[in-house]
């Protein structure tokens, strides 16, 4: 059997953002769990506005990257989606970037949230995100990670770092809980194929 992959898309349009270093955490702890990992980071491979004429036929829209983004997301097995706090939701760049995709490559798929702000009324993000997953058929599972400056800490050379314990903890179970949803959706679907 494959290992199952994950696309994780930052939202934040900043580079080296506290979502950034986030995904990268995500990842990890996906990646301990046997997780294949690809992050897409809005910040250094943006997108263009969608082309709504192509909607719905992503692998014909006229940018490779959005193509690319299509691609990665129907092959992935499990979805992280994270986003700074930007008027009490999501950042244009992420919802731009989910405009890009459409039922068929989401629908099924367990989708994991996370969001960062000055405090924690960023939950917002994460409501307005599982709209999202639910308008396109995902599974956000249950647990999801709200960020806030004083989670992170600078290294030596000034890149920040997830180090709080409990944020940690959070997307360790967030992972967790996301293999489970993939591994029951692939076990469904196989005793669907076979007809059992």
């Amino acid at each position: 059997m494959t290992s199952p992959e994950a696309l994780l898309i930052c939202g934040s349009p900043s580079v080296g953002s506290h979502s950034r270093e986030a995904v990268a955490t995500a990842a990890e702890c996906l990646a301990e769990l046997g997780v294949t990992n690809r992050i897409w980071d809005l910040a250094t491979r943006p997108l263009p506005i969608l082309d709504a004429a192509r909607h719905g036929r992503g692998m014909n829209y006229a940018d490779p990257a959005a193509c690319e983004l299509v691609a990665l997301a129907d092959r992935a097995d499990v979805l992280v989606l994270a986003s700074p706090m930007y008027h009490g939701s999501f950042s244009g760049a992420m919802k731009n970037a989910l405009d890009h995709l459409d039922t068929p490559h989401v629908q099924g798929k367990p989708v994991g949230v996370l969001a960062h702000g000055e405090n924690l009324s960023a939950t917002q993000v994460c409501d307005s995100l599982r709209v999202v997953v639910r308008a396109l058929k995902g599974l956000a599972v249950p647990d999801q990670l709200v960020t806030v400056p004083t989670d992170f800490t600078r290294t030596h050379d000034g890149r920040r770092r997830l180090t709080s314990p409990a944020a940690r903890a959070r997307l360790t179970a967030m992972s967790r809980q996301l293999i489970a949803l993939s591994s029951m959706s692939s076990a469904a679907g196989a005793l669907a194929l076979h007809g059992n």
